[in-house]
């Protein structure tokens, strides 16, 4: 058993994280600013959740006391109300600090969870660790840049750390997988462009093992690894995944790229002054535009990682939650 904490708990990726250490058998400390209505009602044990920013260092250094393992996912995504100057700080700035806290502490690996949004959209693919990368938006700049600060810390300490960059996520508790399902379900999907785009989707409990195998590998130490599913797949193909699996209506509704960006621009606009997230921004319509396909190979050699789900069986997996919650 070990004791593990995991910044951005709250989140998708990170409350299934803490879930799935928990039934493992580890001590998992979770920290983040928001957490589901079940957490706060259904507490678990083994799953002690902190309400704060990780930025808190008197806070962190308490918590981080003990800790074997930490698991950094908390991150500025995509919120479209931040400032710049804030997606620097969280996704930069932020870092030494707490890579130094953990060192002190005595944590003996630290996994920090990046993006593959550093690579933009791929003019060739698929992508490797290798392939150079060209971030399209302040997030993917920023999560880059945050790769580079750990790197920096770990090669100038020899402090253990792991690099990971997932590719598009989805499953329970996903709220972008969750909008899929509802717009479609009420006719409200636009499609945007052509939708020959590609995603590499990976079903949440494939992810969670990659995480395990990040924390118990010693061939990690050290390295960046891409986590992504067994295939990329178009946004049609993703679409009528959704469609099939879910028995939802296609959507009827297409529009160019151009107009697409006009909606997004207007709607930020509009919503902005309300400081509510728009239905389309200029960051959601990534989704739509850019060119994600991946390979994993490295992951499966020195992890041993296997995705075992395509996309549609992990929808299948879904079923139950989304239909619950849509």
């Amino acid at each position: 058993m070990k004791k593990i904490l995991v910044t951005g708990a709250g989140g998708f990726i990170g409350y299934n994280l803490c879930n799935y250490l928990v039934d493992q058998g580890h001590s998992v400390i979770g920290v983040d600013l928001h957490y589901p209505d079940k957490v706060l009602k259904e507490p678990r044990n083994g799953f002690q959740h902190e309400v704060s920013d990780f930025r808190n260092c008197e806070r962190m250094k308490e918590w981080l006391s003990g800790i074997d393992v930490v698991f950094h996912l908390a991150s500025a995504h995509l919120q479209i109300n931040l400032d710049e100057k804030d997606y620097w700080n969280i996704n930069v700035h932020s870092l030494r600090p707490l890579l130094d806290l953990a060192m002190q502490s005595g944590v003996q690996r630290f996994v920090h969870v990046s993006s593959v949004g550093a690579y933009g959209d791929l003019k060739r693919w698929p992508a490797n660790e290798k392939t150079p990368c060209e971030p399209q938006s302040i997030y993917g700049e920023t999560k880059l840049a945050g790769e580079s600060e750990v790197r920096k810390f770990s090669e100038e300490t020899g402090f253990p750390v792991v690099i990971i960059r997932p590719a598009w996520v989805y499953g329970p508790y996903c709220p972008r997988t969750l909008k899929i399902y509802r717009t479609l379900r009420k006719g409200q999907f636009i499609m945007i462009g052509d939708g020959e785009n590609l995603r590499h989707p990976i079903y949440i409990a494939d992810m969670l093992e990659a995480f395990r195998l990040a924390m118990e590998a010693d061939s990690a130490v050290g390295e960046l690894f891409i986590i992504a599913g067994q295939r990329s797949i178009t946004t049609n193909e993703l679409v009528e995944g959704f469609c099939k699996v879910l028995k939802v209506p296609k959507p009827k509704i297409r529009i160019s790229h151009g107009l697409g960006a006009v909606m997004a621009w207007g709607f930020e606009s509009v919503f902005g002054l309300a400081r509510i997230e728009p239905p389309i921004s200029r960051r959601s319509l990534e989704f739509f535009e850019t060119n994600n396909a991946f390979d994993i190979s490295k992951a499966m050699k020195l992890l041993g990682f296997g995705p075992k789900f395509s996309f549609e069986d992990g929808l299948r997996e879904s079923q139950e939650w989304l239909m619950g919650h849509a």
